[in-house]
C-alpha cells in the first residue's frame, strides 16, 4: 500500500487577530492566543525584545495544532493588591510633585504611610493579609491635599494551579492551611454547594477535597474559603474533566465519486470531550467483506477527505472516528454503500453457449455455459421467468467466467427450459439450454431394462 503525505508549511493566521495592540491592566496577567496552522503541527516560540522567553512559574505557553498561546502573571504569590487612580481636578496652583499613599488594618486604628513619593497613578501592595484599607493624597510645594480613601476592605485571593483529570478518574484537591486559631474551610463550585459526590476531610495542616468517577459534569471553579477572627482568605482551583469525544456528526456523505477515489464528508462531533480534536481517522470496507481498513489516520482541520486507492465498479462503505487526547470517538458509518464508476467496461459476452443436458431420474444433472464481462457480470438463473435461489435443489457456482448450475433431479417436473443471465453497468445477456430431458427406468418381461425418453408435457406410460 502507497499512502500520500501533505505537508502545509507553518502560518499564522493575522485575520484571526482582532487587533494588533493589546491594552493590559497594571497588575493584570497578559494573554495571548495566536491561531496558527500547518502540517505537521508547528512548534511555536515566543521572543521579548528580540529575546526568547523561558517557561517559568511567571511565563506559560501552550501549543495545540490550531492555537499558540502566551500568559505573563505579574507575581507567583497573590497576596497583593494594585490600586490606581485619577489625578485632582484642581493642583491649588502648583504643580503636583508626587502622591503619598497610606494603609490601615481593618482592626486597627490610624493610618500607616507606605510611600510618600509615588509619582505615577496606580501602587501595588504586597505582603498583604484580609481586611486592609487604603488611601491616597495628592502632594504639591503647599503639602499634602485630602485623602481619597478606596473603597472597601481588600480581600485576598489566590488562584492556584489548574487540574486536569481523565473522565472516570479521581479529582483530588489538597490544600495546605495554617492559622490561628484553625481557620474553618467551606468549599464551593462557582458558588454553589458542592456535589454529594465530593469527600471533604480537614486537618490542622490542610483541607482535602475528593470526587471519585469523575465526571464531565465535574469541570469547574472550586472555591475554598479559609476564615478565622483574624480574617479570611479565599483560593480556587479551575478542574477540567476530559473524555472521549462524540461521534463526528453525520450523516457521513459522498461526494465527487470517481472510478478510483471518493470524496466523504461528516461535520465536527457536538462534544469534543473537554479536549481539542486532534483529528479524524477514517476507515474503509469493501462489501461485501467485513474487515475493515484504515485509509488515513489523522486527517487534521478538516471534515473533508478524499478516499484513494479503490477499486473500479466496486461498492465500498466507510466509517470515521474523532479523536483527543483521551482516546477515539465511536464511528460514524455511512448509511449506504457507495460504488465507484467504471472508466472503461464491456458488455457480457456469451463464450460458450449452454448445452443440451440428457441425465437419469434421481441423479444430479448439470447445466454450464461461458460468460465474460467487464466488471465481472451478476449471474441469475431461471426456470419458466422464475428466479431459482441457492438450495438443496439448486447449487449454483461460478468462477468469474464459467457458471454452472447443478439440479438434483427428483421429480419428472424437473424438465424443462433453464436459462442463465448475466448483467453489468454495461448491459446484459442471457443464454437458454434446450429443455432438460430425463430418463426413468422400466420394468420389461424380459432382461435388462427398457429405457424411455420422457419430455415435459409428456405423460410416462
Amino acid at each position: 500500500k502507497y499512502y500520500l503525505l501533505s505537508l502545509v508549511l507553518p502560518t499564522i493566521d493575522f485575520a484571526g487577530i482582532p487587533q494588533k495592540t493589546i491594552h493590559v491592566p497594571t497588575g493584570k496577567p497578559i494573554e495571548l492566543a495566536i491561531p496558527i496552522e500547518g502540517r505537521p503541527p508547528p512548534t511555536a516560540s515566543w521572543f521579548f525584545a528580540g529575546s526568547k522567553l523561558k517557561e517559568s512559574e511567571r511565563i506559560k505557553t501552550e501549543t495545540t495544532a490550531k492555537m499558540a498561546k502566551l500568559t505573563v502573571i505579574d507575581e507567583v504569590d497573590a497576596n497583593y493588591v494594585t490600586i490606581s487612580w485619577e489625578p485632582p481636578e484642581l493642583d491649588g496652583g502648583a504643580a503636583l510633585s508626587g502622591y503619598v499613599v497610606e494603609q490601615r488594618d481593618a482592626h486597627r486604628p490610624g493610618w500607616l504611610p507606605v510611600s510618600e513619593s509615588v509619582t505615577r497613578t496606580t501602587f501595588k501592595f504586597t505582603r498583604l493579609v484580609e481586611g486592609y484599607r487604603f488611601r491616597v493624597l495628592a502632594c504639591n510645594a503647599g503639602g499634602p491635599g485630602e485623602p481619597a480613601e478606596v473603597p472597601g476592605t481588600v480581600k485576598i485571593t489566590e488562584m492556584l494551579e489548574g487540574l486536569m483529570v481523565r473522565q472516570g478518574g479521581v479529582i483530588r484537591l489538597t490544600i495546605p492551611i495554617k492559622g490561628k486559631p484553625i481557620p474553618v474551610c467551606k468549599w464551593t463550585k462557582e458558588g454553589q454547594d458542592i456535589s454529594k459526590r465530593a469527600m471533604i476531610a480537614t486537618s490542622e495542616t490542610h483541607t482535602e477535597l475528593v470526587i471519585k468517577d469523575a465526571e464531565r459534569e465535574d469541570s469547574g471553579t472550586y472555591d475554598l474559603v479559609l476564615e478565622n477572627k483574624c480574617g479570611k482568605k479565599a483560593v480556587y482551583i479551575k478542574v477540567r474533566v476530559i473524555g472521549i469525544p462524540n461521534p463526528p456528526e453525520g450523516p457521513l456523505e459522498y461526494d465527487d465519486i470517481q472510478a478510483r477515489s471518493v470524496r466523504v464528508s461528516w461535520r465536527p462531533p457536538t462534544d469534543d470531550g473537554g479536549a481539542d480534536i486532534l483529528g479524524y481517522i477514517v476507515e474503509r470496507r469493501e462489501v461485501p467483506k467485513t474487515a475493515w481498513y484504515t485509509v488515513d489516520s489523522r486527517v487534521k482541520g478538516t471534515s473533508l477527505f478524499t478516499v484513494g486507492g479503490l477499486l473500479e465498479a466496486t461498492e465500498y462503505e466507510f466509517r470515521v472516528f474523532a479523536e483527543n487526547q483521551t482516546g477515539l470517538s465511536r464511528p460514524r458509518r455511512t448509511a449506504m454503500a457507495v460504488k465507484t464508476k467504471l472508466t472503461s467496461g464491456e458488455a457480457p459476452a456469451i463464450k460458450k453457449e449452454m448445452q443440451d443436458v440428457t441425465t437419469k431420474l434421481g441423479e444430479a444433472a448439470q447445466l454450464t455455459c461461458q460468460i465474460v464481462g467487464r466488471p465481472l457480470p451478476d449471474i441469475k438463473w431461471y426456470r419458466f421467468g422464475k428466479e431459482l435461489v441457492q438450495s438443496r435443489k439448486y447449487k449454483m457456482s461460478s468462477d468469474g467466467r464459467n457458471h454452472t448450475l447443478t439440479v438434483m433431479t427428483d421429480e419428472q417436473e424437473d424438465e424443462g427450459l433453464y436459462t442463465c443471465m448475466a448483467t453489468n453497468d454495461v448491459g446484459e445477456i442471457e443464454t437458454s439450454g434446450n429443455p432438460m430431458q430425463l430418463f426413468t427406468h422400466c420394468p420389461t418381461s424380459g432382461t435388462g431394462d427398457r429405457i424411455s425418453r420422457v419430455n415435459a408435457g409428456k405423460l410416462l406410460s
